[in-house]
């Protein structure tokens, strides 16, 4: 072998291992670049680069709560030890006061309606108590009357009226007709024995499907029980609610218009078609009078 052919040959080896050696040291000092690099990452597992999102779900706004009518908190142990023995209203119909001196001493720390006196003005109130469906054309009589006269009645609901979907249509044209709607409470319950927390749960029950119908910033505030005790009327009035009492039925024409004065509160359970006629006639004396026909308001 030539001394230049051997020259050549050691010259090549020495090129390539220093081409070798650089190829080496490269790989060792390259580090990636992150920005040039494409990661793939499981589902879900994934840090989005700030900004560069892509189907990111929007964060939803916190909801505001509505207003709306506070649940009434009560303390029990303020009515648990009150007497639950029907209370007698031995009303003196001449001035409208209770003549037993102990009804007297619990009705003066209640609050309640028998009477509703106006102040420069002459008020009738007339109430009517629901219960079946079965009265409900009578009653698109009422309101039919109510609208041709101008005049505006109380209507009290028990729980099953008010459950009762085929009266939906009448007790929202009560409320957008002007009228006021009170409760009777739930009737399939003995509201005098039944313990406080039930008749405290049975009302608000109530009052919740009220709401449902005409939104949460709407209650009941006035209670018409058929029985009343001294335990059940501070219940109501720890509720919100204003007991409501009748000072007399509205039986005849005839018979209520010598009993009228400013202030009377009738009361009928029986809506019968005689009634109607009877309530008709009745109206339109008392406005021949200058009687108001008024719903209960505070």
């Amino acid at each position: 072998m030539r001394k230049s052919q051997i020259i050549t040959l050691i010259i090549l080896f020495v090129a390539v291992s220093l081409f070798i050696w650089i190829g080496a040291c490269s790989d060792k000092n390259d580090t990636p670049n992150p920005s040039s690099t494409i990661k793939i990452n499981s589902p879900g597992t994934g840090t989005p680069t700030p900004g560069q999102e892509t189907g990111a779900p929007t964060p939803e706004a916190t909801p505001t709560a509505e207003p709306g009518v506070t649940k009434p908190i009560v303390d029990f142990t303020q009515v648990d030890n009150l007497r639950t023995a029907e209370l007698e209203l031995d009303v003196s119909f001449t001035d409208y006061v209770f003549s037993n001196a102990s009804t007297k001493a619990i009705m003066d720390q209640s609050t309640y309606i028998l009477s509703k006196p106006g102040e420069g003005s002459k008020d009738i109130y007339m109430s009517f108590l629901l219960h079946y469906s079965e009265a409900n054309t009578r009653v698109t009589k009422l309101l039919d009357l109510a609208k041709e006269k101008n005049v505006k009645f109380t209507f009290y609901l028990s729980s099953m009226y008010l459950n009762d979907a085929q009266n939906l249509d009448l007790i929202k044209r009560m409320h957008d007709e002007g009228h006021t709607i009170g409760t009777r409470g739930d009737k399939s319950i003995d509201q005098l024995t039944v313990s406080s927390n039930a008749l405290y749960d049975s009302l608000w029950t109530m009052e919740t499907k009220y709401q449902s119908i005409f939104g949460t910033n709407e209650r009941m505030q006035f209670y018409a029980p058929d029985k009343i005790s001294e335990r059940n009327m501070k219940l109501a009035n720890l509720m919100g609610y204003t007991v409501t009492f009748k000072l007399c039925n509205f039986v005849t024409n005839a018979g209520s218009q010598p009993q009228t004065y400013n202030g009377i509160v009738f009361q009928s359970s029986d809506i019968t078609d005689e009634l109607v006629t009877q309530v008709t006639g009745y109206v339109e004396w008392g406005q021949s009078q200058g009687y108001t026909f008024k719903g209960f308001t505070k």
